[in-house]
């Protein structure tokens, strides 16, 4: 966008512990959504007496995220800890794509089986 090529929408959900020793990145982040270019969606689990974790920003997006998906053709990344993160957003996932394609689970995981076939949904994990 910056060079004056068009850009389709960039949305970002950012998790980690703390914000304020882990939101790495964030005035970069800042300026790129003051430029119009980016939506970010934070979760950092340990600010508050209820946990909240990238799935949950996932859920209260879910709109936001099957439009880009089913209907612009959007990509979706993966990145984090192969301990539980793949499986969580993965679950929060199939949620959104059941509740905006009014299907069942079967055909929401077969939709997200399509999307990583594609190579539109793509996990990059580590141990």
């Amino acid at each position: 966008a910056r060079q004056g090529l068009p850009a389709g929408p960039c949305v970002l959900f950012f998790g980690a512990r703390y914000a304020k020793h882990e939101y790495l990145y964030r005035h970069e982040f800042e300026q790129y959504i003051n430029e119009g270019v980016l939506t970010m969606h934070t979760a950092f689990s340990r600010d508050q007496a209820r946990k909240v974790y990238v799935q949950h920003r996932i859920a209260e997006a879910g709109s936001e995220i099957a439009d880009l998906l089913l209907n612009r053709h959007g990509h979706f990344y993966v990145c984090g800890s192969a301990r539980q993160v793949p499986e969580d957003i993965y679950a929060a996932m199939k949620q959104v794509m059941m509740a905006h394609e009014h299907c069942s689970e079967d055909d929401a995981e077969a939709t997200l089986a399509t999307l990583k076939m594609e190579g539109r949904y793509t996990v990059e994990a580590w141990s």
